[in-house]
């Protein structure tokens, strides 16, 4: 499957956007990450540090007010010890929770039990106290001591341990800053890397088949049109490479007629005037003599030269003058039935010499078309030419007229018109199936014949007074060219 340039574009930039996505994606990921390990540090490991720092001094505070009630056996220190025992159990039951939640279970319990223990025996030594019972004081304050000594490295432990694993988490997000900078960075420069050469592909699947066609238009511009481009991808390069190869063959096709035309143009000119130079040089000879019947008949040949040499030239001048759109048309009503007798008297002396039976065919018709006599005549003239040029001798050529109803097109409209046909028919060699639809064609000439513009001129007369010309032949044995125009108003 060939990719056109649309898709292939379509496909580059689908690529550098998987690319981008991916960047993209990989980038917040990693900045997620690295957003879950600064939360982590200051909503955790930040909170648990300060929550042990507030323990500690609290339990600083909870002995220095235990001691004084003591030693005073004053209530309000007992009751200040209390006050101050709710905010410690506060902050135990918070560090409880930040050490559940960073899965140092255990620890938060050691501390509790040390915690619990430690106000248990101040209150059972508050009792005793109360009660002023002989008690062992010395051992109460060491039990104590030890407890709050246990506790305090609990949270000495757990501080280290978070502080630990504030470090950790530090480092692990410094490192995975630093692979995601590298790793942004090699994406970065791979999507770059990847774009030129996206890019330069594209750029290289134009690039190279245009220049080819510019190396074939300069190849075209000196005259050879025999090399074809071969351009598979893309396809729309390719599309564009077999209409150039078409206008090659074209081009070169219509060299050839060109030169064809040029030939038979000289030929058509060649032969005459050597017709002609050899009568003038028979004519002068004949002046010592001067038989006026020799010189008659000399004088006819120059005339019929001269005038083929004229029909030839107003051929030639006519196809220019149609083709650059200034051609003038004088339309009348005229007799299109005159006209045609006009055409025949003219080709009749041609037919007598090569015994070929001209009939003609009026069909009663009265009615006028609204015509250029002489542009018409000039197709008649061609018409009638060609039928005379290709039917040998003992030969027929009919010309009939009708009056008929058609469907002609105006301005971009198809409308029922009443038109008259004129068919000319021959009994020549007809015209082959695979010519029949470029007879009117410039420069084609079917039998090496003439200089293949009558028919042409012809069809553009035609064309230009809004009839239709066509041909009908069996390939093998006369052909019958047909035109319409239109009836006068």
């Amino acid at each position: 499957m060939k990719l056109t340039i649309f898709k292939r574009l379509i496909a580059g930039f689908f690529l550098i956007l998987l690319v981008v996505v991916a960047l993209s994606a990989y980038s917040v990921l990693k900045f997620r990450e690295l957003n879950q390990a600064i939360r982590s540090i200051s909503a955790v490991d930040s909170e648990t540090l300060r929550c042990a720092d507030r323990l500690r001094d609290g339990l600083y505070t909870l002995r220095k007010f235990e001691r004084k009630y003591v030693i005073s056996e004053d209530k309000d220190f007992l009751d200040q010890f209390h006050e101050t025992e709710k905010s410690f159990q506060r902050d135990l039951d918070q560090i409880k929770s930040l050490l559940d939640a960073a899965g140092n279970h255990d620890r938060a319990l050691l501390l509790r039990d040390a915690c619990e223990k430690y106000s248990m025996k101040v209150e059972e030594e508050a009792e005793l106290v109360r009660d002023k019972a002989g008690y062992n004081n010395r051992g109460f304050e060491e039990e104590k001591q030890a407890l709050v000594d246990e506790a305090i490295g609990h949270l000495n432990v757990l501080r280290e341990a978070t502080e630990k694993a504030t470090d950790n988490r530090i480092r692990m997000s410094g490192e995975v800053g630093q692979e995601a900078l590298r790793v942004i960075m090699i994406m970065s420069v791979s999507s770059l890397i990847m774009a030129v050469l996206i890019a330069f592909f594209i750029s290289r699947t134009i690039h190279r088949p245009v220049r080819l066609l510019i190396r074939g238009i300069k190849e075209i511009t000196r005259g050879r049109f025999e090399k074809h481009l071969e351009i598979t991808s893309p396809p729309e390069i390719n599309e564009l490479a077999g209409a150039f190869n078409n206008m090659c063959d074209r081009l070169k096709e219509v060299d050839e007629l060109k030169a064809d035309f040029i030939a038979g143009v000289s030929h058509e000119f060649r032969t005459p005037l050597a017709v002609i130079r050899e009568a003038i040089g028979l004519y002068i000879e004949s002046l010592e003599n001067r038989p006026a019947e020799k010189q008659q008949k000399l004088l006819s040949i120059i005339e019929e030269e001269c005038e083929r040499l004229i029909t030839s030239v107003n051929r030639v001048l006519n196809l220019s003058r149609m083709e650059a759109g200034i051609a003038e048309y004088h339309m009348e009503k005229y007799s299109l039935t005159h006209l045609i007798a006009i055409c025949l008297s003219k080709v009749q002396p041609i037919a007598q010499r090569k015994n070929i039976t001209l009939e003609y065919n009026t069909g009663n018709i009265v009615s006028n078309a609204f015509i250029d006599p002489e542009k018409i005549g000039l197709v008649l003239d061609n018409l009638l030419g060609n039928a005379l040029k290709f039917t040998t001798e003992k030969g027929r050529v009919s010309v009939k007229i009708i009056e008929r109803e058609a469907v002609l097109s105006n301005a971009g409209r198809n409308e029922k018109r009443r038109v008259i046909e004129v068919s000319i028919s021959d009994t020549g060699p007809g015209i082959p199936e695979k010519h029949i639809h470029e007879i009117f064609d410039k420069y084609r000439k079917l039998h090496e014949k003439g200089t293949g513009l009558g028919l042409y001129i012809s069809r553009q007369i035609i064309n230009a007074h809004g009839g239709e010309i066509w041909v009908e032949s069996n390939g093998k044995t006369g052909s019958t060219f047909f035109f319409t125009v239109p009836l006068s108003l």
